[in-house]
Formats: C-alpha cells, structure tokens, sequence
C-alpha cells in the first residue's frame, strides 16, 4: 500500500502539533481516526515514525516528515499551474513573526492581505527569529517577519524598513527631563529589557551604557507592553521600536524620548525559500508591510517627535 496525500498532511500536522489530540482537531478527524492513519503509513513505509511517548517524530520520522512537506508543497505547485496565474494566491499562506512586531504590524496587515487577496489562508505565529528560520527550513512556514538580517542558505532576506529605537522613561528618572538621549547615557541597570533569546534584547544591550551597578528589582519579560508598564508603576525606562508608537495613546507618548544622535535601531527584513511556490505572496507581503510602515510614520507626523 502506498503513502496517501491525507497520510502525509497528517503526518505534518501531528509532527507540527506534538500531540494527536491538537493535530486531530487541526485535520478534522476524531483522535483514534488519526492514530489509525498513522499507523497505516507506518505500517506502508515500515518504520516507527512517531514516538507516541515523546510526543515527536522519530529520527527516521523527522525526514520522512520534511519529505513530506516538499511533496505536500509540490502539489501545491501542480494545483497552482492548473489554476493558472490566481493559482498562486490561494490556499494556505504561513507566516512567522517575532514578537516585538506580531502585535504592533499584524493588526495592519493582515486586514490589507485580507482585502487584497481574499482566497488566501493566513495563519501566523508569533516566534522567536530561530523558530522561524527552522520553521522555512522545515517547510512549516513561507515567510518570516524578523528584525536582523540573517544570511542563511536557500534563504532570501528582503529590507523592508528600518526604524528608530526610542527611549519611555518614567517621569522620576533624571533622563526624563530631557529632550533627547544619547543612546550612552542610558543606564543598564535601569532599563528594562526583554528577556535572553529575542534579538531585540541584544540590540538594547549593544546602544546602552554598561551596569554600573546593581537593579533593586531583576525581571526579564517577553513582551514590551510588559516592559511599559513597569517603567510606570517602578520606574527606570525602557527602549521601544518605532513601530511600537502607534499604539501608545497621547498620555504614554509624553513619555517618549527621541535618540540623538540618530542611528539606533533596526532594519526589518522578510525571509523566504528561495524557489518558494509563495515567493509573489511574500513579495506582496513586503509591498503590504512598507505601505503600512509609510502609514505608521505618516501617523506620527512623518517621523518626528510623537
């Protein structure tokens, strides 16, 4: 008996999923119905391919499923030929986005992706920039959202904006009586950061003034509304990406303290496979994310002090 399509789709979604009750929700099929499939493409290619205790592929399993997903995405290239040029703007479209961008750009763009390609499936998630770039390698993902270039092997980087850092300080820091910062001025030891793995944290790291001392309270958060709110129910200050301004409402934005002189910050890229069935999808995703930029620094009088 040979290898199935429906086989292999659930074989992705359970090696993605780590558990057969999340992967049978994913694929609309009751639990033991999956593990009945499963065992049958074991049973077809003869290997163990799933290690039920834990919860992952097999080492043989995992190649098996990365073949799977390059046959899965070549026929996605077939259907798209028969469809012919709006071919390839449906189906599934997944997109990984670090978290210091996920919350700030995506209500933007996933509305403008909506209305201009409204047969494409969007799914996000939120990843840290190694989790994408094992997610496009793996084939999980088409695109990825991150704020560093990374050069990678049958990877493409495309520069989508850059933008500034800016300073949130809380009205009892000596920094905030004054108008602009320089980036060497700003304490480490009272600014909080985000935590150990996100690219951001490194970027602060490397603009502020090393520890001269040591934090009365040591936290490390993944999320920047986080890092806001501290700085105003604690104090100290935090540093923020442009994109992150926007929502601010006008009371937060007082504040805001611009960087001088200029320079500090980040340059936001789109990655793809090369070769990508979704490579004009992502290109039109990069076409989205510059206008909605365009859009974020028009919100802010064109850049300027908020």
């Amino acid at each position: 008996m040979n290898p199935s399509l429906d086989q292999l789709r659930y074989l992705v979604a359970l090696a993605e999923e780590g558990s057969f009750t999340r992967a049978a929700e994913r694929v609309y099929l009751t639990q033991p119905a999956l593990s009945v499939q499963i065992r049958k493409l074991e049973e077809a290619l003869g290997v163990r391919l799933f290690d039920r205790r834990e919860g992952r592929p097999t080492e043989v399993g995992q190649a098996v499923v990365a073949q799977a997903r390059r046959v899965l995405e070549e026929v996605e290239r077939l259907k798209a030929l028969a469809r012919g040029e709006e071919g390839v703007f449906q189906g599934p479209f997944r997109i990984g986005v670090i978290p210091t961008l996920a919350p700030y750009l995506l209500p933007r763009l996933l509305p403008r992706l909506a209305e201009r390609f409204p047969a494409l499936e969007v799914s996000v998630r939120e990843e840290l920039t190694p989790g994408i770039l094992e997610g496009l390698a793996q084939g999980r993902l088409d695109a990825g959202l991150v704020g560093t270039e990374e050069r990678v092997p049958g990877l493409t980087a495309l520069a989508l904006f850059s933008e500034a850092f800016w300073a949130y300080v809380a009205p009892g820091h000596p920094l905030y009586a004054r108008a602009q910062i320089h980036p060497l001025e700003i304490p480490l030891e009272d600014t909080w950061i985000l935590s150990e793995g996100h690219c951001f944290r490194d970027q602060i790291l490397s603009v502020c003034r090393p520890s001269l001392g040591r934090r009365r309270v040591e936290f490390q958060s993944g999320d920047l509304e986080t890092l806001v709110l501290l700085v105003e129910e604690v104090g100290g200050l935090t540093l923020l990406p442009e994109v992150a301004l926007w929502t601010l409402p006008p009371a937060k934005r007082a504040h805001l303290r611009p960087l001088s002189p200029p320079g500090a910050g980040r340059t936001v890229y789109l990655l793809l496979r090369e070769g990508s069935l979704k490579a004009r999808v992502a290109l039109a995703l990069a076409e989205e994310a510059r206008a909605v930029f365009r859009a974020l620094k028009g919100y802010d009088g064109g850049g300027g002090s908020p």
